[in-house]
């Protein structure tokens, strides 16, 4: 099983045009995901759960216009107890 990483990305409001240009590159691992963005709200950010073998190959299957100032995090997923 992969591991469960966090993506975080933040920017300047100039750089969120440009990556919008990503979301025509996402590649069929990305299609359907959960894509969380604090732009609209003021905070130029955004957030993706994913999984892979190592961070560098997370970011890596991310389209390029989202790369730069990207960390992928490596997470562990529990459920809080009822």
């Amino acid at each position: 099983m992969a591991q469960p990483y966090i993506v975080i990305n933040r920017h300047p409001p100039e750089d969120c045009e440009p990556m919008d240009a990503g979301l025509e590159k996402i590649g069929p691992h990305l299609k359907g995901r959960d894509f969380y963005c604090t732009c609209p709200f003021g905070e130029h950010a955004f957030y993706m759960i994913l999984e892979g073998d190592s961070s560098e190959a997370v970011i890596a299957g991310l389209p390029a216009e989202w790369r730069p100032g990207t960390r992928a995090v490596p997470i562990e997923v529990f459920k809080l107890p009822d």
